[in-house]
């Protein structure tokens, strides 16, 4: 899944649906990522679209976050690792300002 290039992830992956494989016997190409144990955000390659070959990337909200979200808060990049890198900057910047609410 990920470019062993320039960016190296920071929280924990895996594959959304290990065991399930889609229409060509192919395991499904999506990730979420995980910091500790909380679900940080997902990635998955998008077959279906007219961003058919991109990276649809959508970043979660940890649990004591109060109001509204960062936006955006989902998008597409065109490859595996940007979009990763999309989710866990997102993460962080929602983390931060979930410490610095009262």
């Amino acid at each position: 899944m990920m470019d062993p290039g320039a960016w190296q992830k920071k929280y924990r992956w895996r594959r959304t649906w290990p065991d399930e494989t889609d229409v060509d016997g192919k395991p499904f190409e999506d990730y979420c990522a995980f910091d500790d144990d909380i679900n940080a955000g997902r990635i998955r390659l998008d077959r279906e679209t007219l961003k058919k070959g991109q990276w649809r990337w959508s970043g979660s909200c940890p649990p004591r976050f109060r109001g509204s979200p960062i936006m955006p808060n989902a998008g597409y990049s065109p490859t595996a690792s940007e979009a990763a890198k999309a989710v866990e900057n997102y993460w962080d910047r929602m983390k931060a300002r979930t410490r610095t609410r009262s």
